[in-house]
């Protein structure tokens, strides 16, 4: 991958280009909902080199992005990345100190929140009054907007009908249980039918089960409204679930913008590499490029691997060979295959029901990860803790990274 590739363009953000994929991969398939790539279609949002500092601090940095209609939009990243910040500016709680922020065509820099109509936020605090029940939390904003109570009436029966709330109309906040206040804060946003909500680690005081559940609620309640979603979170299991399109940010920067497979497929870098899901990673230098694969010699385990090659690449250079778990196998046996072996011991097993984890410690010192799936019904594993085991992958299977 070219070093100096560009990360993303106002207008221009989609899936790695073909030149950063290997040409002995499939790129991940995707559906059909795609506007990023259609050039007649204009963004519902977009940020234009837009910077914010808090003093000396430099919270974001020249971010150019665009977010299109009926998107689920994930901003993604480690805390103090930037990304509710991003959100902030979007909603008016903060202004940009440079750049501008658009929506729907027009420039909504330096309107106040109330004055972003199509714009509405749910807190990761939920914000819930106390004193009112469920049906009075849903309604106020309507009426703070002035509605009749008539159409106030319909939009909470709708909005409460769609997060599956009725019976708990008369209710208050504490009579509920955390999901359901979820919920309650949702229907809330949603009954002023916004183009664009934004969510702010909404999920992130559910417990585990409960996060997973409310994930694909969010991707059907979006999916039945049409609305523009766009959600910060820290979770990249989260992010993977219910984004049509990721941006991983570090240090007030976006680093990659796609889709959740080609992210996870196709990382730009180490830190995507590593901060989507688990990877190992493999430092060596390239020995030749022919035939579309590419020589690395591993010097740290005394061994050279064969990857599929990558645009941008020459002999002589420094690259890193980034392998996910999954498509490393392992066995007792030495495998036939001539290239991509190599021995190792097992230090750690982790049984996670549906697949195992095994820790491999090898010639080199460092630790490699690889996954098997537990397909027959036995809590006996036959490879065990200390056992001399083989890892192997094909030539395709990994992701020559150049920084």
């Amino acid at each position: 991958m070219a070093a100096n590739a560009p990360v993303a363009e106002a207008g221009a953000a989609k899936p790695a280009s073909a030149a950063h994929k290997p040409a002995g991969r499939t790129p991940a398939p995707q559906s059909n909902f795609a506007p990023w790539k259609d050039p007649a279609k204009q963004p519902i949002v977009r940020f234009e080199n837009v910077t914010k500092r808090f003093g000396d601090f430099i919270a974001i940095k020249n971010c150019s992005l665009d977010i299109y209609e009926r998107e689920f939009f994930a901003l993604l990243g480690p805390s103090g990345c930037g990304k509710s910040t991003l959100l902030r500016m979007l909603a008016g709680f903060e202004k940009p100190t440079e750049g501008r922020i658009i929506v729907g065509g027009k420039d909504i820099t330096d309107l106040a929140p109330y004055e972003r109509t199509d714009v509405n936020m749910m807190f990761q605090s939920y914000a819930l009054f106390p004193h009112m029940s469920v049906e009075k939390n849903i309604g106020f904003g309507l009426r703070q907007d002035g509605m009749a109570k008539a159409d106030i009436d319909v939009r909470v029966a709708e909005a409460m009908a769609l997060l599956e709330l009725e019976k708990f109309a008369a209710r208050k906040p504490h009579q509920l249980s955390g999901g359901q206040q979820q919920r309650v804060a949702l229907a809330r946003a949603i009954a002023k039918k916004p183009r664009i909500m934004l969510l702010d680690e909404p999920l992130g005081a559910l417990d585990k089960r409960l996060r997973q559940q409310a994930q694909f609620e969010l991707m059907r309640i979006q999916e039945t409204t049409g609305t523009t979603f766009i959600i910060v979170t820290h979770d990249q299991e989260e992010a993977m679930t219910v984004a049509s399109r990721i941006a991983v940010m570090n240090h007030g920067e976006l680093v990659h913008i796609a889709t959740p497979g080609d992210i996870y497929e196709f990382p730009q870098s180490r830190y995507v590499a590593q901060f989507i899901g688990d990877v190992n990673v493999f430092e060596g230098k390239v020995t030749s490029i022919a035939d579309g694969s590419v020589e690395i010699d591993w010097p740290a385990g005394g061994s050279s691997f064969t990857a599929a090659a990558v645009g941008g690449l020459s002999t002589g250079q420094q690259v890193w060979l980034a392998m996910r778990p999954e498509k490393v196998r392992i066995s007792l046996s030495k495998p036939t295959a001539p290239c991509n072996t190599i021995p190792g011991k097992v230090i750690d097993v982790g049984y996670l029901g549906s697949i195992s984890h095994y820790h491999v410690r090898v010639a080199s010192g460092q630790t490699v990860t690889a996954l098997r799936a537990n397909s027959a019904q036995t809590v006996e594993q036959n490879i065990k803790w200390d056992d001399d085991v083989w890892l192997e992958w094909p030539y395709d299977a990994g992701m020559v990274l150049d920084k």
